[in-house]
């Protein structure tokens, strides 16, 4: 489990483009409706990228839903969450640890039924984190109730599913095509803001 939080709570900057994802939970939601009638519920993914072109990757606990399939950090937006960007954060610090310092774009939408017939729209993010330094790679908790290992994955290493570690090959089963879907944007994303 993370330490507990500072009394300041979360701080981070955000891009400009992400403006509208700064209102209250509630807010979006009603926002959305127009486009997806039965929404009620916002979920939020980060995909943390370390210095070196690695994404963060979590799996799942062995006994709770998708179990041992990968994922990035993210959950449920809870309404008494200050604004989406801050569920954002939370989500973040609750499953890795790790203190988001920027928003840095919206990466993907997505909406889905769950096992109980709501549908909830997932909004995934690129958050940078604080790090010990620019070439270290932060220092992950997992909360082992939820998440039982991590790892830091190359895009190659995403797209094609599997992970060398050492004499091990790890086979890379994620949540959803879309959660793959969206790892793999955001790395051509990255690649699309270094050429510029």
């Amino acid at each position: 489990m993370p330490p507990p939080l500072p009394p300041s709570g979360f701080i981070f900057a955000f891009s400009p483009n992400l403006s509208a994802y700064n209102v209250k939970v509630s807010d979006l939601l009603e926002a959305r409706q127009p486009h997806v009638p039965l929404l009620r519920h916002l979920a939020t993914g980060a995909l943390v990228f370390s210095h070196d072109e690695h994404i963060l990757l979590i799996q799942r606990a062995p006994d709770d839903s998708m179990p041992l399939k990968w994922e990035v950090p993210g959950g449920a937006c809870d309404l008494e969450d200050e604004t989406v960007l801050h569920g954002l954060a939370r989500e973040l610090w609750e499953e890795s640890g790790l203190l988001m310092t920027r928003a840095v774009e919206l990466v993907s939408k997505d909406v889905f039924l769950t096992r109980r017939g709501n549908t909830v729209e997932k909004v995934t993010f690129e958050a940078e984190v604080q790090a010990p330094s620019t070439s270290q790679r932060p220092a992950v908790i997992l909360d082992p109730q939820e998440h039982v290992r991590f790892l830091w994955a190359t895009e190659e290493e995403c797209r094609l599913g599997k992970v060398k570690l050492g004499d091990e090959e790890l086979h890379l089963d994620f949540t959803t095509r879309d959660q793959k879907r969206a790892i793999l944007t955001g790395f051509k994303n990255r690649k699309g803001r270094e050429e510029m």
